[in-house]
């Protein structure tokens, strides 16, 4: 009965009134309350609203199985492929909907479909180059906004060539704990490229000068990427060589900076060599056989000799040598070699090294200029007995209340009273200077008061709160003894008449 009295009414129902009607039967049907209906026959009616023309019905269906382990899968699918309206929440949340589906979906999907499959939070790695194949940017910036999404290293690199020019892409990017170093590394160059058009057509740098800047701040921060790379070297160092980056410059300035295990990869790289065996090579700091890889690497020969030095000068330096993008010790032994290159390769390279040494000492005295800071701090801390804010604590233990000191200072009613008096009698000079020096606390008294009187017992803090109490009911006094004056003064003037 419910089945017929619910197919009659969808047929003649306004809109409203059919979304009524399935809302009511979707929630009989979850609740296996039909009576005494055939199930088979419930399904039949709700396989009957897909064809409902109105979109606000058929999506009451969809918010209705959308969570639901329960519901004819049929029904689902048919829903799934529905326009974005009404099938974006399904697809975004139904379990039912395999890694098949989504990919299918994908394919062919709308914007939002697309959308709703890149938050779900089972987006497997299949799924995701579905997403990156439509080059979609809404679509992708949701899909790396989500952090449970699995984006292959090959996927990534083709979202940054494809939206690495837009801000909230690469933001969202570098969000990700995943994002390998070969997405950091085209990101990184995507945006010099970006502020080097800039500085150029602003006028700010020469082409020449912002070239060579661009091209030194780009090696070392693909040095810096591949520092952090870990056991994903090697393929980082392959995908520089794969995008002809992995030149003569970047192995000089890595190794200048004490990176040897990059440099040993690299040459493992370009020798098709074990990586170990290489490491092993570069440790033995062996002239002949560092020698040896260089040239089968197919580096330049008037490196060879300042490329061995630097290596075999790198391989000695300690981890607290290593705080800087330069090594100076390396960059020095660099320079030694450097003196037998023949020709303007040798000038060259030469200037090269010298301003490497000029960057490496700047860091090198930048350093010992922060460690001295630090030590000046500590040593300025350690001269304080007392910490900077004993006043507040003072104050609570005596069981005054700071803010109504405060509001008794700011309160001055004795020197309105005082403005009526008359004139005083100025005061000689030398009575002025007498009284200065009166008040004037002795040198010693100074220094025992900031702990550096080392003859004196210190102080506990219960004899120093006694004696801010002292010092305070003297002053109090002393306040009292100046207002009763003031007000006796005043009494004792004769007062005006009114008529006079």
């Amino acid at each position: 009965m419910l089945v017929k009295s619910f197919l009659a009414w969808m047929d003649a129902a306004p809109v409203r009134e059919r979304a009524e009607a399935v809302a009511m039967l979707t929630r009989a049907y979850l609740a296996r309350a039909l009576g005494g209906d055939d199930p088979r026959e419930v399904e039949a009616a709700l396989t009957s609203i897909l064809d409902d023309p109105s979109p606000f019905v058929r999506r009451v269906l969809a918010m209705a199985f959308a969570d639901r382990t329960d519901v004819p899968r049929h029904i689902v699918l048919g829903l799934a492929a529905d326009q974005a309206e009404v099938s974006g929440l399904l697809i975004a949340r139904s379990p039912l909907l395999t890694e098949a589906d989504l990919i299918d979906l994908a394919v062919t999907g709308e914007r939002l479909a697309l959308m709703a499959i890149a938050l779900r939070p089972d987006v497997t790695r299949r799924i995701s180059h579905a997403i990156v194949a439509r080059r979609d940017f809404d679509s992708a910036f949701a899909l790396v906004g989500n952090a449970l999404a699995e984006i292959a290293e090959a996927d990534l690199l083709v979202l940054v060539e494809a939206f690495g020019n837009k801000p909230r892409m690469r933001e969202a990017l570098l969000v990700r704990g995943d994002l390998p170093g070969t997405a950091r590394h085209a990101l990184m160059h995507i945006l010099a490229q970006s502020l080097g058009g800039y500085v150029t057509g602003g006028g700010f740098l020469n082409p020449a000068r912002n070239k060579r800047t661009m091209e030194e701040t780009l090696q070392s921060g693909t040095v810096t990427i591949a520092r952090s790379t870990g056991d994903a070297l090697p393929g980082f160092i392959a995908h520089l060589r794969e995008k002809g980056q992995l030149t003569p410059a970047l192995l000089l300035r890595s190794v200048l900076g004490g990176e040897i295990a990059f440099m040993a990869a690299a040459l493992a790289d370009l020798c098709e060599l074990d990586r170990a065996r290489v490491a092993g090579l570069l440790a033995s700091r062996s002239e002949a056989a560092i020698g040896a890889l260089i040239r089968r690497a197919g580096i330049p020969g008037f490196l060879h000799p300042v490329l061995t030095a630097a290596i075999r000068a790198a391989g000695a330096l300690g981890p607290e040598s290593k705080r800087s993008a330069f090594a100076l010790p390396v960059v020095l032994a660099a320079q030694g070699a450097c003196i037998d290159v023949p020709g303007e390769d040798g000038v060259r390279l030469m200037a090269l090294l010298r301003r490497y040494e000029a960057e490496a000492a700047r860091a090198e005295s930048r350093l010992v200029a922060d460690s001295l800071r630090r030590e000046s701090v500590q040593d300025r801390d350690q001269m304080s007995l007392l910490p900077s804010d004993i006043g507040p604590e003072m104050l609570r233990l005596s069981g005054i209340d700071g803010d109504a000191v405060i509001e008794a200072s700011d309160a001055a009613p004795v020197e309105e009273v005082a403005a009526v008096e008359p004139p005083e009698p100025p005061t000689p000079v030398s009575d002025r200077i007498q009284a200065v020096l009166s008040r004037t606390v002795p040198m010693r008294e100074v220094m025992r008061n900031r702990g550096l009187v080392l003859d004196e017992p210190i102080p506990s803090l219960k004899s120093l709160i006694a004696e801010w109490k002292a010092e305070r009911e003297t002053l109090d006094r002393a306040g009292a003894e100046r207002v009763a004056a003031t007000f006796g003064n005043q009494n004792d003037k004769p007062g005006r008449s009114r008529v006079a």
